[in-house]
């Protein structure tokens, strides 16, 4: 696939490497502002000025009865970019076999039609029951929030959702367990400087068993995301990079953004008694 670099926005993908683990530092690859980053950012430009009047007005009288999640699916905005299709192709490549996808937390399933076309099989999950119709009418498979770690995938797609559960460490051993011995990967985003918490109907709380992650600057906490957390699961990190987790916007601002690392891990390999 063709992709046009555009040297706009250099600041969201740029790291200082040696404030990095030298291993989580190898890597790294960085990435650029290209097409797709564009044209959601000039869509987000181009909403009208009634219509955020309009969903800011509706949005305040379902406040009482619906979360904010439930009213943005209601009103089909608060959209998010995470990365283009390019990027999620590259993370994709280090997986053995693509025949089953599982995407937790899917939202509205706009990033789940970008890794849709590798696979065979695509299952999802949401918290949000009015999400779950929008991923139902794409034609994918809804799975219960509790239910999905019985099975069995090649590529799991966990992006972020780890800021947004309360015990974000057993979400990850789940999936861990969850994903196929066959050289089965795993995609992560997580916003960084990290910060947790939960919505639960029209509150926000906090997570009760949030992650542990050490230092302040990007590289710091991403470091120790890897080498504190990932790898004692028994992840082995295949790439990471820094990208901007964008939101369509509002009366306030056209759009927003966020720091995220996106990263693809596979299992560790486990090492017989025969191979010791």
């Amino acid at each position: 696939m063709n992709v046009q670099y555009k040297p706009h926005h250099e600041h969201w993908y740029k790291i200082k490497g040696e404030r990095m683990d030298a291993d989580v530092h190898k890597c790294f690859k960085t990435h650029f502002y290209d097409d797709e980053t564009e044209k959601f950012i000039t869509d987000a430009c181009n909403i009208s000025y009634f219509k955020h009047i309009f969903d800011s007005t509706v949005s305040i009288f379902l406040l009482p009865f619906m979360s904010t999640t439930s009213r943005n699916a209601l009103l089909n905005r608060g959209n998010m970019f995470v990365a283009s299709s390019s990027l999620f192709s590259e993370l994709i490549s280090y997986c053995a076999t693509t025949k089953s996808l599982l995407d937790i937390g899917a939202g509205s399933g706009s990033v789940t039609e970008k890794l849709s076309h590798h696979f065979e099989s695509i299952f999802v999950t949401e918290t949000c029951s009015s999400m779950c119709s929008h991923l139902q009418a794409k034609g994918f498979t809804v799975l219960e929030p509790n239910d999905w770690n019985t099975h069995s995938f090649d590529v799991i797609s966990c992006l972020n959702v780890l800021d947004r559960c309360h015990n974000p460490s057993k979400l990850l051993e789940s999936i861990h367990d969850s994903l196929s011995l066959k050289g089965g990967t795993c995609i992560i985003a997580l916003v960084l400087p990290y910060h947790g918490s939960v919505e639960e109907g029209q509150v926000w709380n906090r997570q009760i068993e949030p992650l542990h992650i050490k230092g302040r600057s990007f590289e710091e906490q991403l470091s120790s995301f890897v080498k504190d957390i990932l790898e004692p699961i028994g992840f082995e990190l295949n790439m990471v990079t820094r990208v901007p987790y964008l939101c369509t916007g509002d009366l306030h601002a056209n759009y927003y953004s966020l720091t995220d690392c996106l990263l693809s891990l596979n299992v560790k390999p486990c090492i017989s008694n025969n191979e010791t």
